[in-house]
């Protein structure tokens, strides 16, 4: 159902949820439904040695978007017959397979007349369903296979368009049950509670307590499905990205609100072109999208079973329903976390001939098989992202009656019959921890958990030191849930010679910290022996509870591990609270940390040096300065200025909310020296280039006026590359006049880009704010370019002149109407293009925002699909780009307590801090409690009026480029 949608402009596309391209029209493309046997027809399996069978489909099943099973193995079905618009009339289906054979034969409606319902679970407590605004819980009390009691359990989920609504609930290791935000966010309370007690998941999926007394928001957020594998690590949606893994918790950010960007990793093989390889009939869809690129992917699941056989365990399987495929992903592991790559080359795992065939769910059943939710409609375009008269023209319902569920499995295996594990005493149910069917474990886990019988503890203790990894883990787990876990069996589990059960130790002992000593010792001797990259990056974020003495040992030792940049960062949340002493190590080490830091220890290094520059004890505070001012300049250079950076951050922060600051360096003449260096290094062609960034930055914050002008010549017009962007930047930060006037009036020789980053970076001091207005009304700057959001920024300054003035330039200049530029611009459509000249358009004024084929920085999302579009469309995405823009990727202004004005793409709002992504594709991060005013803007990041720079030739050549692009040409010069 997620249609991926570029909406606003090819430039800021917003895909969506799980649609389909919807196939209006298409060629060859079948106009009535298939049976399921004809459908099954077309069904092409890349191993011949697997097969797939039909389980259940229309009348019994109609419209299915999620499954799950209890524990006696019935089916219960989320059925949208509702989608896209309502009224609200969706259903929850009970399927019971009574023979054993396969097929479910027998069908009850279990509930109807839900809002839109998306998401299920069975619990011991009843089925919860996910039904925006409200989540659900059902109970069939006297077993007729009917719900016969609907509660609200949470409210307040946001409802926002019918396909990105909270779903995706599973069961995890920790006993938490885990839900998706689906990109609607809310603010979630329980029915009996007062709004002010809700809890924001903006940005954010949540998970809750079995009992439903706690909910919480986790970091996050996946679009539609999210899963966990084996070990309990969590994997997230999105409709262009395959896979994405949840790295830091929500914790670990209060300690480094920085880490927020850094939450979620995309796991995709870099190489990766985002290629699909569908077989059915292409669809035509409304606006002509690529059905060859990720596009409307949904329901990832890991797949746990046994029925696939050994090669299969643990890959990732997603649904391409705007392909009629199903993707298959290997997750080869790097580090403490993966890499994913595609298995089948220039073929799927599974896809359809039969363009109605759309899997929006996968998962494993009870039988250990792979099992699929088809969607079976001929349209799943959501009318919202459809303009023109189609919108009204087609029935969007067309197939509502329709609806699969399939299943695979290994041709030469028998089938398992599904176990009923309700009935199962807990003695059975301990032994089924060791199933190699992960539907099993987790579902023993959860009723031994359910029921709380502490009489099997010592069974469950037996398995935990067993040789049975998967047995173990769900042992441990189940301890921990029925509140029979001791310290002597975490301890145990420290030796246990599976990875992944010493990371499970590692995770329940931290949850024990405060009263186990034994624990916190053997934490700290772990640190010093564990080889796995997994056990370790799980200590660095755990060793962060410790107290101080404790901990200061573990985390030098963790810091001396080789190429482990997650280490690194969960490092810096970690080693907040003893910023002083753990770098006093590292430099009594001669660290390579401080002498030839990598990229993530840079990052690091700077934010203990901003924990280390405001600690309340003077003594700490002034060792931080004899550190940073030492007399040998050159011993440690880059490390000791990514501490300066930090320091610097943190004293200008504390002066601008008026907070007394222990120390400031911008005067103190022992830093001298070190400045020089820095101005040294920052002219170094052959440094490092980040390292040469580093340098600029700290000159522009703590140098003198004379030491920054000498940074003028980076920022010339001529000057290329991160060091120069940094100078630019902090040229304007320092507010110097001159130095910004005679930067801004280089502006005809600049690219879009760092056109882009100067007006951005204007806004961070009133100086450079009212020199850059200034240089609009002298005509040096032409308004129209300046993005939506910056100009709302400029507008909102806290000087009353600045804003007078800038609103009423932006007003005098504002770009034409878009139907006359549109109109204007027609005829380029006639135009013979010039695709090489395209590509270095598209390089000077779309690839600081976007990527296609793997070039470029994607602050939106990738643009590679955009091919299949007719160039009339694409012209009115390049030149209209705020028609239509999705939340999530609106432009947004903050304006923080001491008067900086910020503008970009909200990509995280946690507790602690709020992170933008501007243009030019840098995060800027707010605390919390630095923000006077966050307002969305409205309007896409990319700025009306490109048809100012663009001729209708240059217009000819970019869509000549984006209809046949090609890396080579982005990689001339």
């Amino acid at each position: 159902m997620q249609k991926s949608r570029m909406i606003g402009s090819i430039l800021l596309a917003a895909a969506q949820l799980l649609g389909g391209g919807a196939t209006c029209c298409a060629e060859d493309a079948p106009q009535t439904a298939r049976s399921p046997q004809q459908e099954q027809a077309t069904f092409v399996l890349a191993d011949a040695n697997l097969a797939i069978d039909l389980v259940a489909a229309e009348p019994d099943v109609t419209s299915p978007v999620a499954m799950c099973w209890d524990a006696d193995g019935a089916m219960y079905v989320a059925e949208m017959r509702d989608y896209p618009v309502g009224p609200a009339s969706g259903t929850i289906r009970k399927l019971v397979d009574a023979d054993g054979d396969g097929h479910y034969e027998r069908a009850t409606l279990f509930a109807d007349k839900l809002n839109f319902p998306n998401g299920v679970l069975a619990t011991g407590e009843g089925l919860l369903v996910t039904a925006a605004p409200d989540f659900l819980l059902l109970r069939d009390t006297d077993h007729d296979g009917v719900a016969d009691e609907r509660r609200v359990v949470f409210t307040g989920f946001g409802e926002g368009n019918q396909q990105l609504r909270a779903n995706g609930l599973c069961w995890g290791l920790d006993n938490w049950i885990y839900g998706a935000n689906g990109r609607s966010d809310g603010v979630v309370r329980r029915p009996d509670e007062p709004a002010d007690r809700g809890v924001s998941i903006r940005t954010r999926d949540f998970r809750f307590s079995r009992d439903f007394k706690r909910f919480e928001a986790v970091m996050g957020q996946s679009q539609f499905g999210q899963t966990h594998d084996d070990a309990g690590r969590r994997f997230l949606s999105w409709n262009t990205i395959p896979i994405r893994q949840v790295m830091f918790s929500e914790a670990d950010v209060s300690r480094n609100p920085y880490l927020a960007a850094a939450a979620v990793h995309n796991l995709a093989d870099p190489s990766d072109l985002g290629e699909v390889f569908p077989i059915s009939p292409r669809p035509q869809t409304f606006n002509r999208e690529s059905t060859n690129h990720y596009n409307a992917m949904a329901g990832l699941g890991i797949f746990r079973g046994d029925a696939l056989g050994d090669e299969y365990a643990g890959d990732a399987f997603v649904g391409e329903s705007l392909s009629s495929l199903v993707h298959r992903r290997k997750l080869a592991p790097v580090g403490p976390t993966f890499v994913s790559h595609r298995v089948e080359q220039g073929k799927e795992f599974l896809a359809a001939r039969d363009s109605w065939f759309h899997p929006v769910f996968a998962c494993t059943g009870p039988d250990g098989a792979l099992y699929i939710a088809d969607f079976y409609r001929r349209w799943v375009e959501h009318p919202q992202f459809v303009t023109g008269e189609w919108r009204n023209k087609v029935d969007w319902r067309e197939g509502v009656a329709h609806g699969r569920i399939w299943r695979v499995h290994r041709r030469d295996r028998a089938r398992q019959t599904a176990p009923n594990l309700a009935r199962a005493g807990t003695a059975e149910l301990v032994a089924e921890l060791a199933s190699t069917n992960g539907w099993r474990r987790d579902t023993a886990q959860r009723l031994l958990v359910e029921r709380g019988d502490r009489s099997v503890a010592s069974q469950l203790l037996k398995l935990a030191r067993g040789d049975n990894a998967r047995a173990a883990l769900h042992a441990l787990s189940t301890l921990d849930g029925i509140g029979a876990l001791d310290d002597a069996a975490v301890l145990a589990s420290f030796a246990h010679p599976a990875a992944d059960v010493r990371r499970q130790a590692v995770l329940l002992a931290a949850l024990r910290w405060r009263n186990a000593q034994a624990l916190r010792q053997a934490a700290c001797r772990l640190a010093e022996t564990e080889k796995d990259a997994g056990v370790l990056f799980e200590l660095a974020r755990a060793v962060g509870d410790l107290p101080a003495e404790e901990k200061l040992p573990a985390l030098v030792a963790l810091a001396r591990v080789k190429d482990a940049p997650w280490i690194v960062r969960a490092l810096s949340a970690s080693a907040a609270d003893v910023a002083g002493p753990f770098i006093a190590r590292l430099a009594a080490e001669n660290s390579s940390w401080l002498g030839d830091p990598s990229i993530e220890q840079v990052e690091t290094l700077e934010y203990l040096g901003e924990c280390w520059a405001v600690v309340p004890n003077e003594s700490d505070a002034g060792s931080c300065m004899d550190f940073l001012a030492s007399d040998r300049a050159e011993k440690n250079l880059s490390g000791r200025l990514a501490v300066l950076a930090g320091a610097t951050r943190a004293w200008h922060h504390t002066a601008a909310t008026g907070k007394a600051s222990p120390a400031d360096p911008s005067r103190d003449p022992r830093l001298v020296p070190t400045i020089d260096a820095a101005l040294g290094q920052a002219f170094a062609e052959a440094a490092r280039t980040d390292l040469r960034s580093l340098a600029v930055r700290v000159v522009g914050d703590v140098g003198s006026s004379e030491q920054v002008a000498r940074l003028a010549p980076l920022a010339a017009g001529s000057a290329t590359g991160p060091a120069a962007d940094t100078a630019v930047a902090s040229i304007c930060r320092r507010g110097d006049g001159a130095l910004v006037r005679e930067l801004i009036d280089g502006w005809a020789s600049f690219t879009p880009a760092r056109r882009r980053l100067i007006a951005s970076s204007a806004l961070e001091s009133t100086v450079a704010s009212r020199e850059f207005v200034d240089a609009i009304a002298r005509e040096v700057v032409r308004a129209a370019e300046i993005d939506p959001a910056v100009r709302a920024a400029f507008e909102k300054s806290r000087d009353a002149e600045i804003a007078a003035q800038a609103a009423e330039l932006f007003a005098r200049s504002a770009p034409a109407p878009r139907d006359e530029v549109l109109a204007r611009y027609r005829p380029a459509l006639e135009l013979a293009g010039n695709r090489e000249h395209g590509a270095k358009l598209f390089k000077e004024h779309c690839a600081t925002c976007h990527t296609i084929l793997g070039f470029g920085r994607q602050v939106g999302p990738d643009i590679s699909g955009v091919a299949g579009r007719p160039k009339e469309t694409l012209l009115g995405d390049l030149l209209d780009p705020s028609r239509q823009v999705a939340p999530d990727f609106l432009s947004y202004s903050l304006i923080t307590r001491d008067g900086r004005a910020l503008a970009g793409i909200l990509v995280s709002d946690t507790g602690e801090a709020v992170t933008l992504r501007r243009g030019e594709g840098a995060d800027d991060v707010v605390l919390r409690a630095d923000i006077e005013e966050l307002q969305a803007s409205g309007k896409s990041l990319m700025p009306e009026g490109l048809e100012q720079r663009l001729t209708s030739q240059d217009v000819a050549d970019v869509l000549s480029f984006l209809t046949l692009p090609e890396r080579r040409l982005l990689e001339q010069p």
